[in-house]
């Protein structure tokens, strides 16, 4: 059976909420604190990130070589670049490859973690979008050739979410 919804129907399911209310920013690094600093994880510096979401996954360290002075992530988070120009070009990644789960890069980076992979999946189209990007250039801060998009503009940045379950 198929239901005709009207836009009022459609809209009345959807949320403008705030970033942050769907997703936690870079999570701590005390999520890997047991792991023994002989672990081996994948490390992600910027140029192995592409601007159309490509990752090489290659390079991998012994955990004590990167646990200071670099950017935590997991298999299933969504990495953003902050700095210009690499923000601007839409650079960024949705992480699925890391050896062990674990991931550390440049600390150039945004960290998005999401509860679930469909929240995920949105909000890495969410942060590729053109108004993400251009709403973001124009909140960028610092010194010409070393802006950045700030924590601040992430967590707050409002989308339509959809709230409701659909099910028979």
């Amino acid at each position: 059976m198929i239901t005709i919804l009207s836009s009022s129907d459609i809209l009345r399911d959807w949320q403008k909420i705030r970033l942050k209310r769907i997703a936690n920013l870079n999570p701590s690094k005390k999520e890997v604190a047991s792991l023994p600093s002989d672990t081996k994880v994948t490390f992600l510096p910027m140029e192995v990130v592409s601007e159309s979401w490509e990752v090489d996954y290659s390079q991998i360290r012994p955990l004590e070589e990167v646990r200071n002075g670099y950017t935590y992530f997991q298999n299933g988070d969504i990495l953003l670049a902050k700095i210009t120009p690499c923000f601007e070009n839409g650079k960024g990644a949705l992480v699925n490859n890391c050896i062990n789960g674990v991931g550390f890069g440049s600390t150039e980076f945004h960290v998005i973690r999401s509860p679930d992979s469909d929240t995920t999946r949105f909000l890495s189209y969410v942060v590729r979008s053109h108004r993400f990007k251009i709403e973001g250039e124009g909140m960028m801060t610092g010194t010409a050739g070393q802006k950045r998009v700030s924590d601040d503009y992430v967590k707050n940045f409002e989308v339509f979410y959809l709230q409701k379950n659909f099910e028979d």
